[in-house]
């Protein structure tokens, strides 16, 4: 299991202020440029590895589908970390099925009622 994976893990199990205090930099980092400046640094620690993985993947669209990846890693540690799951947070083998589901689900071709990334539309099949 990848190490940031596991450090998440201990982040939501072992030191869930740690995650508060992440939030609350992101809240102020909207306010304050300075912040948001080192808080996109940051961010892009998570978010380039996501890419990679998408793109090594085969991925038609590996921004995109990195941020639904991210999107779906931000809104699990805030709902285990502050929101309505905050007492139950999911073992390692919970998150591995979940994120293994999560991404069967993305690379491939585009749906034919989505334009593709240069804007084309795949022919319907007869």
């Amino acid at each position: 299991m990848p190490t940031a994976v596991i450090a998440r893990h201990r982040y939501l199990t072992g030191h869930p202020e740690l995650l508060v205090s992440r939030y609350e930099l992101a809240l102020e980092a909207t306010r304050r440029p300075e912040l948001r400046a080192f808080y996109d640094a940051m961010g892009q620690r998570f978010r380039e590895p996501m890419v990679a993985m998408m793109t090594a993947a085969g991925s038609a669209e590996p921004e995109r589908h990195a941020l639904s990846l991210v999107a779906w890693c931000e809104g699990l540690m805030f709902s285990c970390a502050a929101g309505s799951y905050h007492d139950s947070v999911p073992s390692l083998e919970a998150l591995r099925l979940g994120f293994g589901e999560l991404l069967r689900g993305m690379p491939g071709t585009p749906d034919e009622d989505r334009p593709a990334p240069d804007g084309s539309r795949s022919a319907p099949e007869e």
